[in-house]
């Protein structure tokens, strides 16, 4: 019984639950069934928030966006002069005073999409420019949704799934550093000119860490890359949420084994 209960313990487990697990390996399946299987997976190789794969722009406002858009568009190999880029009205300041904020006030998403007069319209939230990792996170997912659109089939959980699907096919695309480093951020500020400081807490995409935790090491056993040349890119939480997910599907490898399939 002891050792029934020891091996209990220490067998692998991922962070997600059934459900998610589920969905996740599902939405892998049609991924690879309509973007070229694995030889598709393989033609994008994981990109690095560096400066050898995004060197700055040296630009601001939108044309650091057009800038850093053309790199993003360059990985995914679609023509940047498809897409038209605007930047959103600023959010409105929550913070009043030093000691008083604004509670629940109003903010734009990050980034949005949508087709535009035979091109495609895409916003950006000018708070992403302070942040570069943000900023191509946005850039990606938001390139995601006209490459799904082409795909006729509905993703596994239907329209409700979409934007988690997209988030998916950032890992596919080879972006999934970016979606899972920015998923949850926290960081300290301190603001010289109104004397404020404290914690800021945010959140960009839709999977959570553990989603993309279990995401990235799909990818890892389905395209064996050099771990170290990509993993150690992650913070913190990603990084914990990954390794653990890849010690559970090493340990269960008909799970990944089942999406290898012709296309």
């Amino acid at each position: 019984m002891l050792n029934l209960l020891r091996n209990t313990i220490l067998r692998p487990r991922p962070t997600i639950g059934p459900d998610d697990m589920e969905w996740q390996l599902e939405a892998w399946g049609w991924l690879l069934d309509n973007l070229g299987g694995i030889a598709g997976l393989a033609a994008y190789p994981i990109k690095l928030p560096s400066r050898s794969d995004f060197p700055p722009s040296g630009k601001s406002g939108l044309a650091h966006v057009d800038s850093v858009f053309e790199q993003v568009a360059k990985c995914f190999g679609v023509d940047a002069r498809n897409f038209q880029l605007e930047l959103q009205e600023p959010d409105v300041d929550p913070l009043v005073t030093p000691t008083a904020a604004v509670i629940d006030a109003p903010s734009s998403p990050l980034g949005t999409y949508q087709p535009s007069d035979g091109r495609h319209l895409i916003t950006v939230n000018p708070k992403s420019l302070a942040d570069l990792e943000q900023l191509i996170a946005v850039l990606a997912h938001e390139i995601c949704h006209p490459i799904l659109l082409t795909i006729s089939e509905e993703p596994p959980g239907g329209p409700e799934a979409e934007e988690f699907a997209t988030d998916l096919a950032m890992v596919f695309f080879g972006f999934g550093i970016f979606g899972a480093n920015t998923a949850f951020v926290h960081r300290q500020y301190q603001d010289a000119a109104t004397g404020s400081q404290g914690w800021s807490i945010s959140r960009s995409g839709y999977l959570s860490q553990n989603e993309w935790g279990f995401a990235l090491a799909v990818r890892q056993l389905l395209l064996p890359e050099t771990e170290d040349s990509w993993s150690r890119h992650l913070v913190d939480g990603p990084l914990a949420n990954y390794r653990k997910n890849l010690k559970y599907l090493k340990s269960n490898p008909q799970l990944v084994e089942d999406l290898h399939r012709p296309t």
